[in-house]
């Protein structure tokens, strides 16, 4: 074997480890998992059980680094303390000037909980989507591990603000990021942002469903498609066009139990709650092609009702931050990442979805997306 292929199934493997472990399912009573750190409201006023208690001091026994800003290419300067005299970083050097204690996620010993709120007496109207920098960023291939989250964000008004807790980056990227919550004084006092004007929102509503379509994502053809909630896309009346096929992947929050072959909502390590499932491509495709992964909602979830909405005129989706996407695990040799979907908001249909691209680059010079077969023809 290469020493390039076994670095790339090295990578590959390692990948699905750490994307199981760098978020921690709502869901979940493992010890050592992520706190909130960011307001979380819930929509139809279904908590969840979450580290800490509302409203009670952050618990700080835990490991912690130094942690003094970010280059300007926005990477953090950071050390870990040395564990003979914490004055200097565990490399004998000094931290930086103006150096805080930033106490670490996914510490048993580091616990603390931001606010939290009942919304369900009146309609949840969303402010933002947020989709994952990686599927909006780049394409993947037959082999890939893909992430795909969905974040829901509500801008608040003064009077509704709650604690949110200052975080900073200390290491890593994507997958194999570490967070923790700065501190000042001794002994440390977490700090919060002060004014906080956003939340997350949680709702047991939301599903994702991913579904192969029959031609490229950029076919006009594809407006014919007409969505029937609970099960998916499909070809309006009178259409002659095979345009896309069941779901293969089919999932609510509310139908979910623990683990990475659901669909949940998790505490990722910026302490933030997202919606999130892995998407292991090699077990699960229907072969090289653009799918559909659609974020909608149900109208029933167990006891509630739905109460959570994409608005015209409110709801918007964010612009994707591609300095923060997660490429694929598993690349062909010599193919740089390309492409990445755009994330179209329905509100009609109460929906979001992005048409990723699933396939395997040309290695002789030929088009990539003649790779990508068309089933129907004109």
């Amino acid at each position: 074997m290469s020493t390039t292929s076994l670095r790339a199934r090295l990578l590959f493997f390692l990948a699905l480890a750490l994307t199981l472990i760098t978020t921690t399912s709502l869901f979940a009573s493992e010890e050592g998992g992520n706190n909130l750190s960011f307001p979380v409201i819930w929509a139809e006023g279904v908590a969840v059980t979450l580290p800490g208690e509302p409203g009670v001091e952050p618990v700080l026994g835990g490991n912690w680094w130094y942690w003094w800003g970010t280059t300007p290419e926005g990477d953090p300067l950071s050390c870990l303390p040395d564990p003979q005299n914490n004055a200097i970083c565990e490399d004998g050097s000094s931290p930086g000037g103006g150096a805080v204690r930033v106490f670490v996620q996914q510490d048993t010993g580091n616990v603390w909980q931001a606010g939290t709120a009942d919304w369900s007496a009146a309609p949840v109207d969303v402010t933002w989507i947020d989709w994952g920098d990686n599927l909006e960023a780049v394409d993947w291939n037959i082999r890939s591990m893909v992430r795909t989250e969905v974040v829901l964000l509500q801008d608040l008004a003064p009077e509704d603000a709650m604690t949110e807790y200052l975080m900073r980056h200390l290491s890593g990227l994507g997958i194999i990021e570490m967070w923790g919550v700065e501190t000042t004084g001794n002994p440390p006092v977490a700090q919060i942002v002060d004014p906080n004007l956003q939340a997350t929102i949680f709702s047991p509503c939301a599903r994702l469903t991913i579904q192969r379509l029959n031609v490229l994502r950029d076919d006009a053809r594809l407006s014919d498609l007409v969505w029937v909630p609970g099960i998916g896309w499909t070809e309006g009346p009178g259409v002659g066009w095979d345009l896309i096929n069941p779901a293969i992947f089919n999932q609510a929050v509310h139908e979910a139990g623990d683990g990475p072959g659901f669909y949940n909502a998790e505490v990722n390590v910026k302490g933030k709650v997202i919606f999130g499932y892995t998407w292991n491509v090699r077990n699960l495709n229907e072969g090289e092609a653009d799918y559909r992964v659609t974020y909608s909602f149900d109208g029933t979830c167990d006891t509630v009702s739905l109460n959570t909405f994409f608005t015209d005129g409110i709801t918007q989706i964010m612009l994707p931050d591609e300095g923060e996407a997660v490429l694929p695990a598993v690349l062909d040799e010599g193919q740089p990442p390309v492409g990445g979907g755009e994330a179209i908001l329905d509100c009609e249909n109460n929906l979001t979805y992005i048409d990723v691209r699933i396939g395997t680059p040309s290695g002789n010079g030929g088009s990539w997306r003649s790779h990508l077969p068309v089933i129907v023809g004109d």
